[in-house]
């Protein structure tokens, strides 16, 4: 979960510039902060360990911080104030919110229904579906030793989400067709690719800036974060950060990992 908050920290002041990060010796600056999409990850920990519906976590988190701007699926649905209600996003803040799924230790076709479930109050489409389920994959996948081949496998055959050969051919994709999908495909591409995870962080920037560089980057950080060590600079700048300005999400980050260990959920 650290590696999702603090990608999202990191990728914030990113998101909407064309600032390249190979040449930066800080990746953070008091301009880093989080967005809507910390939010909607505590939320999912909140479901996750509370054994909570995530439709009545998604609304309480969102209807507590009205000063957060969300997507535009979720800012809508959240107006409803109607956790029945299903809005068919097909954007990928559904897919950014629910990767943590992937960490729960059981068998993949429980977290792919949980992935969907997850999806359906605000991205009830088949793509905003997909691209959930296909995040929660890869993270379930690294943590179990799958190689890039066989996680690649399976994406095509399942979601068609199809393996480009290099940077250059995602970030052609992602410009042309900035959808779920293509941003789920540059996440997996820059975590899977990346030799760390400062690396994983700097080619986010370095290869999609200017293309959504923020939900990209909290995908990639989980992801990569699975079997790489999140970077404890960055870790201890998000966690000093939250404590100061959003103790919630900090709280819950801890509360997700204590009851990991203390109690043996299936996490």
């Amino acid at each position: 979960m650290i590696g999702a908050i603090t990608g999202n920290f990191i990728g914030t002041e990113f998101t909407n510039t064309l600032q390249k990060a190979h040449n930066l010796l800080e990746l953070t600056s008091a301009k880093s902060a989080i967005s809507c999409h910390s939010f909607m990850i505590a939320a999912t920990a909140d479901a996750l360990i509370n054994d909570l519906d995530f439709d009545e976590c998604y609304m309480r988190w969102g209807q507590l911080n009205t000063l957060i701007d969300f997507d535009d699926a979720t800012e809508f649905w959240l107006l409803q104030s109607d956790i029945n209600y299903l809005q068919v996003g097909t954007d990928s803040a559904a897919a950014v919110r629910c990767g943590i799924i992937g960490m729960l230790d059981i068998p993949l076709h429980q977290i792919l229904d949980l992935a969907a479930e997850s999806a359906r109050c605000t991205h009830n489409t088949t793509e905003g579906i997909a691209s959930a389920q296909a995040v929660c994959y890869v993270v379930h996948a690294v943590r179990n030793n799958k190689s890039t081949n066989e996680i690649y496998e399976y994406l095509q055959s399942c979601f068609n989400y199809e393996r480009h050969k290099d940077h250059i051919e995602v970030a052609r994709s992602l410009t042309l067709t900035p959808d779920a999908k293509h941003i789920v495909l540059a996440a997996v591409h820059v975590a899977l690719e990346s030799k760390s995870w400062e690396d994983c962080i700097r080619s986010c920037v370095n290869y999609f800036d200017g293309n959504d560089t923020n939900s990209i980057m909290c995908i990639a950080s989980l992801i990569k974060s699975q079997y790489c060590p999140v970077s404890e600079k960055y870790s201890i700048e998000t966690k000093r950060w939250l404590f100061q300005n959003y103790q919630q999400i900090l709280q819950m980050l801890e509360e997700f990992e204590h009851k990991k260990w203390m109690c043996k959920l299936p996490f």
